[in-house]
């Protein structure tokens, strides 16, 4: 799949995706407008049955109230 349309078609053909935050966690990062957040849960897709992820990002400031993700790191959990 190429090209931004062929992207956005193949994830609404997905089908509906449903989150369920079981944990999170956060803390300060080095810098004083950043933060590290840990997430867990389990997310399902189209009607199956729920896949266990977790996942950690950095959101760094850039003004009162804005944000962008710095770093972003995602993954399923099979076999649990």
């Amino acid at each position: 799949v190429a090209g931004a349309k062929q992207i956005i078609g193949k994830l609404r053909g997905v089908g509906p995706v449903k989150h369920e935050i079981k944990s999170m966690d956060l803390q300060p990062s080095q810098s004083a407008t950043a933060i590290v957040i840990f997430v867990t849960g389990s997310i399902k897709i189209g009607g199956d049955n729920p896949l266990h992820f977790c996942e950690m990002f950095q959101l760094v400031g850039t003004g009162p109230g804005a944000y962008y993700v710095h770093n972003d790191i995602f993954r399923l959990n099979y076999g649990l």
